[in-house]
């Protein structure tokens, strides 16, 4: 989505597109070029706002499957010789809308997580800048946590923060616990969602 090339640059006519937008949005429909298509609802979608010298940045992503019935029979063809086992397809599905930068984050999360873990077993407190990057880490992850999961994704991130407290207070024995807690529960999560 763009503001047309002739418009003039103003709040008026980013506001029209937007409106526009809404508008398709709200019917099912997304405007591609000169063409407006059927579409089901977002595999995800992110906003992104910064401020850069003088700059303001606002930026809107989504991705939206298309709903095309020749699309949809050809799919139900190629399921019904040979189909995968049910969880197969439900994982497939959801993996579908999963931006690659969602993988990324998680991997920078476990890979930090597992520095904290270490250093809380020897008895260490995490240097504020780990802290801070996990934590950021963390949050730029919630946005690509699922509806099934996203309630344990929150209650996670809130032990996940009590454990980092704890440490900063010297109170290592609850902090080791918080972050015992913190692991089950990922099993747990992990078990019951992949």
């Amino acid at each position: 989505m763009s503001v047309q090339d002739n418009a003039p640059n103003t709040l008026e006519n980013i506001a029209a597109t937007l409106t526009a937008l809404a508008g398709d949005l709200a019917q099912g429909k997304l405007r591609v070029g000169n063409q407006l298509v059927a579409i089901g609802n977002p595999l995800f979608i992110k906003t992104k706002q910064k401020i850069t010298g003088d700059t303001a940045y606002f930026t809107l992503s989504f991705q939206v499957p298309l709903q095309n019935s020749d699309k949809e029979s050809t799919d139900k063809q190629k399921h019904s010789s040979g189909s995968p086992p049910e969880e197969w397809r439900d994982k497939e599905v959801r993996m579908q809308g999963r931006p690659p930068e969602g993988k990324k984050i998680k991997k920078e999360i476990s890979r930090l997580w597992k520095t904290v873990c270490k250093q809380l077993e020897q008895g260490q407190v995490p240097t504020p800048a780990e802290e801070k990057s996990l934590i950021s880490a963390f949050e730029k992850y919630t946005l690509f946590s699922e509806p099934a999961w996203h309630e344990e994704w929150l209650a996670c991130f809130t032990i996940l923060r009590e454990t980092l407290g704890c440490a900063r207070r010297g109170d290592m024995s609850t902090a080791l616990e918080h972050a015992a807690e913190v692991n089950r529960l990922t099993k747990v999560c992990h078990k019951k969602h992949k």
